[in-house]
C-alpha cells in the first residue's frame, strides 16, 4: 500500500482506498459457512471430521458470580490464540475476495510505464482487508459483494470504523461516494499499525518515539545494579528495541530520531558511565562484544532484505511497484539494473525515501562481477552508464558468432515531460559502444557522440 499510495503521487495517477473494519472478525464467522468453504477448497473428509471435533455441538458456560449458567450452543465464531484459527479464517474470508478480484478493475497503469497488467484490487493480511476503488462501478460493486458475504458467513463490515483514502487528482475529478457514511481523506490511513499518506501524515508514525524508549528504559533503572551487562543488553534488545521493528521495516525514519534513540540505549547500558566505544558494544560476545542491538545496522539489514526479495522473487505483485519507482532514479529508467551500478555517481534525489534507502544499504557492499566469456547477446543487458562492469575494455568485446547483422529499433528512455527519441542501430554498432561505456564514459558525453544519439530528458 505504501508503493501505491507514492506510484500515485508521482504518476498522476488516481484511486481509491477503501479499509474495512469488521465487526468481530473472528467471533461472527458462522460454522456452517466454515465447513461449506472448507469443502469447496477440496478439504479432505478426515481433516473436517478433525475439524468439527473442535467445533460441532460445542458450548459455552457464563459464570455469574459463585454459579455457571446453563450451556449455551456456540454456532458461530474461531478461536482465538487457536494455531489452527489463522487458516481457518483465511479460507473463509477467501470467497469474499475472490468474488471482489472478479469484479474490480483495480489501479489501472498507463501502458506507456512499461507495465503489461493492471495492480490487484486487494491488500489483504487476515481480516484487514484494503480495497483499491477506481470509479463508482467499483465501490457499487464492493457494497454488493460484501451484503453477499454478510448474509451467507453472519460476518458484518463497521462502516463507522472503516478508513477511505482518495490518492491522487482527487481534488480536481468528482470522487464516487461511499456507503455507511463513509468519508475520503486527503492526508492518509492506517494499515496495519502503520500510518501511510502525505509527510505530515506520515509524521503520527514516530510522534512520542524516543519518550516511549525512554520510559521503557526507565521502569528498568531500579533493577539496573543487580543486572549483568548481559542482562542489560538482552532488555534492550527483546523488549525496547524490538517495539521499533514494525514501523522501521516499512518507512524512513526522521533524520536524527534513530541517533537519539540508539544514544538512550547506550546511556542506559553503561548507567552513565561510557568505559568504551560504543561501537564495541555492538559486536557479538564471541568477539568481544555485549551483542548490543545497533538500529542502524538493523535497518540496513531490513533494506537488504527488500532488495534480496526485489531480485530473486519476482511472484510478487508488489515487485512491479517497486520496478516503477525505481526508474525514477537519476531519470535513467532502470529498475533491477541499478544493482549493477556504481551508486556513488547516480543522483537518487527522484526517488521515495524508502526506495532511496534501499539503495543506499545496498551500497554497503562491493559487488565483483567475473566476466562471461561465452558467447552470445547478454553483454546487450549490461546498462551503458555508471556501469562498473567491465572493467578491462578489451574483455567487453565478445563476439557473437558469424552471422548476419540485425538491425533494430533503439528507443530513449522518455522523462516525465518528453517521449523520448527513436533510431536505428546494429549488433555491430551496438558493441562498439559498448566497449566505450562503464566508469569511462565521461558522464555519458563520449556515448552520445559516438551513438549519434541524445537524450532529450
Amino acid at each position: 500500500m505504501r508503493d501505491v499510495i507514492d506510484l500515485c503521487k508521482y504518476h498522476n495517477l488516481s484511486v481509491g482506498i477503501v479499509s474495512l473494519d469488521q465487526e468481530k472478525a473472528f467471533d461472527r464467522v458462522d460454522h456452517s459457512y466454515l465447513f461449506s468453504a472448507l469443502k469447496a477448497f477440496g478439504v479432505g473428509d478426515g481433516f473436517l471430521a478433525w475439524v468439527g471435533v473442535l467445533y460441532r455441538d460445542a458450548q459455552c458456560l457464563v459464570k455469574m458470580g459463585a454459579g455457571l449458567s446453563r450451556p449455551i450452543p456456540v454456532k458461530r465464531g474461531i478461536r482465538q490464540g487457536c494455531p489452527l484459527s489463522g487458516q481457518l479464517y483465511s479460507l473463509a474470508i477467501e470467497p469474499l475476495l475472490c468474488m471482489l478480484r472478479k469484479r474490480l478493475s483495480g489501479l489501472t497503469v498507463p501502458g506507456s510505464l512499461g507495465l503489461d497488467q493492471d495492480f490487484p484490487a486487494l491488500s489483504v493480511y487476515a481480516d484487514d482487508v484494503n480495497i483499491l476503488v477506481s470509479n463508482q462501478q467499483d465501490v457499487q460493486n464492493v457494497q454488493d459483494t460484501l451484503s453477499l458475504y454478510e448474509r451467507a458467513s453472519s460476518a458484518r463490515v463497521n462502516w463507522a470504523k472503516s478508513e477511505a483514502l482518495w490518492v491522487g487528482q482527487g481534488r480536481d475529478q468528482v470522487m464516487p461516494s461511499l456507503p455507511g457514511g463513509l468519508e475520503w481523506g486527503q492526508e492518509g490511513l492506517k494499515v496495519l499499525g502503520v500510518f501511510l499518506g502525505s509527510e505530515g501524515f506520515q509524521k503520527k508514525n514516530w510522534a512520542g518515539v524516543k519518550e516511549k524508549v525512554c520510559a521503557r528504559l526507565s521502569k528498568w533503572k531500579w533493577l539496573l545494579p543487580q543486572l549483568s551487562y548481559r542482562g542489560r543488553a538482552l532488555v534492550v534488545n527483546n523488549l525496547v528495541a524490538s517495539t521499533l521493528w514494525h514501523k522501521l521495516i516499512a518507512l524512513t525514519p526522521p533524520r536524527g530520531l534513530i541517533e537519539e534513540v540508539q544514544r538512550s540505549i547506550v546511556d542506559f547500558f553503561w548507567s552513565g558511565k561510557h568505559w568504551i566505544r560504543a561501537a564495541a558494544l555492538y559486536l557479538p560476545v564471541a568477539e568481544g562484544g555485549q551483542g548490543l542491538i545497533n538500529i542502524q545496522a538493523r535497518i540496513a539489514s531490513f533494506r537488504l532484505q527488500s532488495a534480496q526479495k526485489l531480485l530473486f522473487n519476482c511472484v510478487p505483485r508488489w515487485c512491479d511497484t517497486a520496478r516503477l519507482l525505481l526508474r525514477r532514479a537519476g531519470r535513467l529508467g532502470y529498475d533491477k539494473h541499478l544493482f549493477l551500478l556504481q551508486l556513488g555517481d547516480v543522483d537518487l534525489t527522484g526517488l521515495t525515501p524508502f526506495y532511496s534507502s534501499v539503495l543506499e544499504a545496498w551500497q554497503i557492499f562491493q559487488v565483483t562481477r567475473n566476466v562471461n566469456e561465452t558467447p552470445g547477446l547478454w553483454v546487450f543487458e549490461e546498462p551503458l552508464f555508471f556501469s562498473n562492469f567491465p572493467q578491462d575494455p578489451d574483455a567487453a568485446v565478445c563476439q557473437p558468432p558469424s552471422q548476419p547483422q540485425r538491425s533494430w529499433m533503439y528507443q530513449t528512455r522518455p522523462s516525465d515531460e518528453d517521449d523520448g527519441g527513436v533510431s536505428q542501430q546494429t549488433e555491430g554498432d551496438q558493441q562498439h559502444h559498448l566497449c566505450q561505456a562503464g566508469p569511462q564514459s565521461g558522464g555519458g558525453s563520449l556515448c552520445c557522440s559516438a551513438t549519434n544519439l541524445e537524450s532529450t530528458g
